[in-house]
């Protein structure tokens, strides 16, 4: 594309397992692949930071520190110099709410004078911290609808955007080269869940076991960590066709295990907390073409069939089997990742950085255009 490049402060989780960080990570990334400079300001220790073992980039700051985010997130440590030494023309902030938001007001002023502000929400529904309202952005942007409902009851509707939530772009390989870097077997069908929540594994342990009667089966499953995993390893003693391993996945070691797998498998129940959600995980692996068979759930009611999704266990035994035969279309994700491929994306934030700019601007340029008559 075009245009002027920019400098663009985002402060935001980085190279850790959960969402914001996800669609921080890829939109960012995105933003350098493009000619923009990045300077990302993230946390040294935060309760969501799950583990991933990917090196930050250069342009990587960690400043603050929070400890716990319930029933708010407040800093246990914030050097607010980084925000105020550092050149950038776009501020952008994901998920205020998990945020050290105090802090962040205090400066938030300077900020303003210096640069566009814009709020990247992931927020599920209209957060319980006060402070959460006290900021004034430019503009704020949500990933859909359901996003959108909530938020025009406390923010002015004509700042409220929707960008819809970035995926990695096709980035394809090799299954037999993919299982020989692993060490699988290369004629068993390979399922792979890998994650933080190990009891959504556990729920699809009785079909996947009706599954490895009728065909030589791996399930290769790889636990954050930050995750209880005693019940998984219990299950591994218990399935002879259960591959456990326990560690972080840095982004190029998840997609060796896509492209090696038959599908990737994740069961996960609608959210009742939060109605508007996304997987993130889904958008994190659409790129790598390998199947994603996800339970029917709010969390993928915006998708269509460029993921499978099932609803009881014999739904998914039949669909797995599906998958197995090669009843897949990678069409329809090539399709869908063109809409949503992270550079597009990250190319529809900049449009919005340029409109917001021109806007700050423009009635600097016209005060003098209305002063001409009188000289």
């Amino acid at each position: 594309m075009g245009g002027n490049k920019m400098k663009i402060g985002m402060m935001c989780l980085w190279n850790a397992a959960n969402g914001p960080s996800i669609h921080a990570e890829l939109v960012g990334r995105a933003w350098v692949k493009l000619g923009h400079q990045l300077r990302v300001f993230s946390a040294i220790k935060h309760p969501d930071a799950r583990p991933t073992s990917q090196e930050d980039e250069d342009f990587v700051i960690r400043h603050f520190g929070v400890d716990k985010v319930v029933p708010v997130t407040r800093a246990t440590s914030f050097d607010p110099s980084p925000l105020l030494d550092k050149e950038y023309d776009v501020f952008v902030a994901q998920n205020v709410e998990r945020m050290p938001a105090g802090r962040l007001l205090e400066v938030f002023p300077e900020i303003k004078e210096r640069a566009v502000t814009v709020q990247v929400v992931h927020e599920g529904k209209a957060p319980e911290d006060p402070l959460y309202y006290e900021f004034d952005w430019d503009a704020i942007v949500c990933f859909d609808q359901r996003y959108k409902d909530y938020l025009v009851q406390h923010f002015p509707a004509e700042r409220i955007r929707m960008i819809p939530y970035p995926c990695h772009p096709l980035k394809l390989g090799d299954k037999r080269e993919a299982r020989q870097k692993l060490g699988l077997p290369l004629d068993d069908k390979v399922v792979f869940s890998f994650g933080f929540r190990p009891a959504d594994i556990m729920a699809v342990l009785p079909a996947l076991e009706d599954v490895a009667e009728e065909y030589p089966l791996r399930y290769v499953i790889v636990a954050n960590p930050g995750s209880d995993v005693s019940e998984l390893r219990e299950a591994k003693e218990k399935h002879g066709f259960i591959d456990l391993e326990v560690r972080p996945l840095p982004l190029d070691e998840l997609y060796t295990y896509l492209h090696a797998s038959d599908a990737l498998l994740i069961h996960r129940e609608s959210s009742q907390k939060y109605k508007a959600v996304v997987s993130s995980s889904v958008c994190q692996v659409l790129g790598a073409g390998c199947p994603v068979l996800f339970h029917e759930s709010n969390f993928v009611e915006l998708h269509g069939d460029e993921i499978v999704k099932y609803g009881d266990s014999d739904d998914m035994k039949a669909r797995l089997i599906d998958l197995f035969q090669g009843k897949f279309d990678l069409s329809r994700v090539e399709a869908f990742l063109g809409d949503h491929n992270a550079e597009r994306v990250a190319e529809s934030f900049v449009h919005l950085f340029e409109e917001l700019m021109g806007a700050r601007q423009r009635p600097a340029r016209q005060r003098p255009a209305r002063q001409r008559p009188e000289g």
